[in-house]
């Protein structure tokens, strides 16, 4: 999920959708015991056809409801989708990447999904900062967890995105650094809602 690719001009849009969306099939995201696709990634960014994701979207004062889904498997990844966009994933034993043009962007989880696990991106380096953690919100609360930190130059920035196994990404933060205040601010925050699952659950 991009965050800094919400617009508020789409709010209507992701208002009306996320509405339907949760209404229809949607339950407030809770951890899966014992559940495992037999690939560890995977596990905690589970990119299956049925599954997708509903997230309140906090920038410059605004809130926006944002509306996840996988729309489409392939051969070596998956599509999710937000309204018009669509985000290419490609999925491997020991990551998953965002897929560029002419091959693999910079993986958004790898593994070994534990603290101290490290690999390049862009511009800077991503770390899962921590595992095994837990985490409250509005939603509910979610148990072992992994806090992916990627930290990157020009301009000085960090995403920090929670992943939590059998849910997914849960809580994900931006910050960008003021050069005036001399610290990072929170640019995006984005918290998870609801989670809907492929197989039917009370």
């Amino acid at each position: 999920m991009e965050i800094h690719k919400v617009r508020a001009g789409s709010a209507c849009v992701a208002m009306a959708a996320a509405v339907l969306w949760l209404s229809s099939c949607a339950t407030a995201g809770r951890a899966s015991e014992g559940f495992s696709t037999g690939i560890d990634v995977l596990d905690y960014y589970p990119l299956l056809s049925g599954w997708g994701w509903a997230f309140e979207v906090e920038r410059d004062g605004n809130k926006v409801l944002a509306p996840y889904a996988v729309d489409q498997r392939t051969s070596d990844g998956a599509i999710v989708k937000n309204g018009d966009e669509r985000i290419a994933y490609v999925i491997v034993t020991d990551g998953i990447a965002r897929r560029e043009t002419g091959g693999l962007g910079d993986f958004v989880l790898r593994a070994p999904v534990r603290k101290g696990t490290t690999w390049p991106v862009q511009g800077g380096e991503a770390t899962i900062v921590e595992s095994g953690a837990s985490l409250s919100l509005p939603s509910g609360s979610y148990r072992d967890c992994a806090i992916v930190e990627e930290a990157r130059r020009d301009p000085s920035r960090v995403t920090r995105t929670t992943y939590c196994r059998g849910v997914g990404p849960v809580d994900i933060e931006m910050r960008v650094f003021d050069p005036f205040k001399k610290s990072f601010e929170t640019m995006a925050h984005a918290r998870l809602l609801a989670v809907t699952r492929p197989e039917a659950e009370p």
